[in-house]
């Protein structure tokens, strides 16, 4: 009987030990949890981090006892690793440097794998675009350096994250552009996709940006052809022009100056009329499209109309030009009476 007391008592005390044992390890799970509170508050990430791990590992050694403490770290996790990704990020905004750049990339991609790790979605979602609008800003910084592989590298990995980035072909496109002139047609391309991938996320104000970079590529280009005395390519190259802005003055008046070179009258009175209903310019804009109308007319034979668009024309740096077309070759009454 004696036996069996003291075997009793001895059960009774390492019941009492083990759970003696068990709540002061309870007691270390929720003082690591409480300091890793105030590490957060104080904007101590890592250290913040550490001791959240170090919750969980003491809290899952309790078994069933320690589950609700888990729950509550791994709730607190994805936040912790979002605001530390954001204190980077404003670390990074005032250095504006790539390598503080490049730690924010990676503290974001920690917070959205981690986030993804503890269910919570909505900050690793939040995180991954993030971290594909940095891949952007990172292009920026590289090309800006004339860095330009390094860009369209950084700009390439935006595009695979997520294809409907309108603003990264766009700006894949400026680079192309200022790469090499060789890769012009390249830079065309980007910019359609970025028009075409524009209009269907409803992105208006890259798609009128794209649309202007094309138009303006093209547009001197042409001129330089027209320099060049490559008048077909100018044609070319200025109709292209019009493809992306219709109503283009400029592009209209460089083909008109495109046909005189070529004698084609007609296509130049055309093309000249068309620039001025659309130039909104004043006097000095419309100068230079009265004296290419002036040149076609003048050159067909239509005295009358070549007089009243030299006249026109008259104005700044084509005021002398013109008025020796009126005076010297037209022999126009306005200047002969």
């Amino acid at each position: 009987m004696k036996k069996i007391s003291v075997r009793f008592l001895l059960g009774l005390m390492l019941v009492g030990f083990s759970t003696n044992l068990m709540a002061q390890d309870r007691g270390a799970a929720v003082q690591a949890f409480n300091k890793a509170l105030e590490l957060a508050k104080s904007n101590e990430y890592d250290q913040a981090i550490e001791m959240y791990n170090q919750a969980i590992a003491q809290a899952e050694q309790l078994g069933e006892e320690g589950q609700d403490i888990v729950q509550r770290v791994e709730k607190q996790l994805p936040s912790i690793y979002y605001q530390k990704a954001l204190a980077s990020y404003k670390e990074f905004q005032k250095a504006k440097s790539l390598s503080s750049l490049e730690t924010t990339i990676e503290n974001f991609q920690e917070a959205s794998e981690m986030s993804s790790e503890y269910g919570n979605d909505d900050i690793s979602g939040k995180a991954d675009q993030v971290v594909t609008q940095l891949y952007y800003t990172k292009s920026i910084l590289q090309y800006k350096s004339s860095n330009y592989s390094e860009s369209l590298a950084s700009l390439n990995q935006a595009i695979e994250r997520n294809p409907n980035y309108a603003k990264a072909y766009y700006q894949k496109g400026i680079v192309l552009k200022n790469q090499e002139s060789s890769n012009f047609e390249r830079a065309l391309e980007q910019f359609d996709q970025a028009i075409e991938v524009g209009n269907r996320v409803n992105d208006n104000q890259i798609v009128r940006k794209a649309r202007e970079a094309a138009h303006d590529e093209l547009l001197y280009r042409g001129s330089k052809a027209t320099e060049s005395k490559n008048y077909k390519t100018a044609v070319t190259l200025l109709d292209r022009a019009l493809e992306y802005e219709t109503e283009s003055a400029d592009a209209h008046y460089r083909l008109a100056e495109a046909y005189n070179k070529q004698a084609l009258w007609n296509q130049a009175i055309s093309h000249a009329n068309t620039a001025l209903e659309l130039e909104n310019g004043g006097r000095t804009e419309k100068a230079k499209i009265y004296f290419e109308l002036g040149t076609a007319y003048k050159n067909q034979g239509n005295v009358e109309q070549a007089c009243g668009a030299f006249k026109n024309a008259a104005f700044g740096s084509f005021k002398s030009p013109a008025e020796h077309q009126m005076e010297f070759e037209l022999k126009c009454e306005s200047t002969t009476n």
